[in-house]
């Protein structure tokens, strides 16, 4: 089976993605998978934790420097009560993290599950 999406299709189920993953988290205290891959994917981040005392996540970031020869991680953190706009701004648009969102929307859908992804 396949799927075909177009850019601002995405744009928009990716935006009602994030507010669904945001308000699940919140509700049980605990991020999805999917929440947790999307923030991964977009920040190319090394880690991800969600703090449940302050509801925030914590995201870990190589910083890449050619002297070191240990990389250097930063944090990001993001309070998760205050909205996800930290989350909307960090969206690509390239053809690969298209697809990579279109297969996130997929598996949010049982039929299209396994779909293949053309994004036109």
């Amino acid at each position: 089976m396949t799927t075909y999406y177009n850019q601002e299709e995405i744009r928009i189920a990716m935006k009602g993605l994030a507010k669904n993953c945001l308000k699940d988290c919140l509700r049980d205290n605990k991020p999805s998978e999917d929440f947790i891959n999307l923030i991964k994917h977009n920040f190319l981040a090394k880690f991800v934790y969600y703090n449940k005392l302050d509801r925030s996540v914590e995201i870990g970031v190589e910083e890449s420097s050619v002297s070191s020869t240990y990389p250097e991680i930063k944090i990001f953190v993001y309070n998760l009560t205050s909205g996800i706009d930290w989350l909307e701004k960090s969206f690509k648009t390239g053809k690969t993290n298209l697809e990579f969102y279109g297969k996130l929307l997929n598996r949010r859908r049982s039929f299209f599950k396994n779909a293949e992804v053309i994004i036109v």
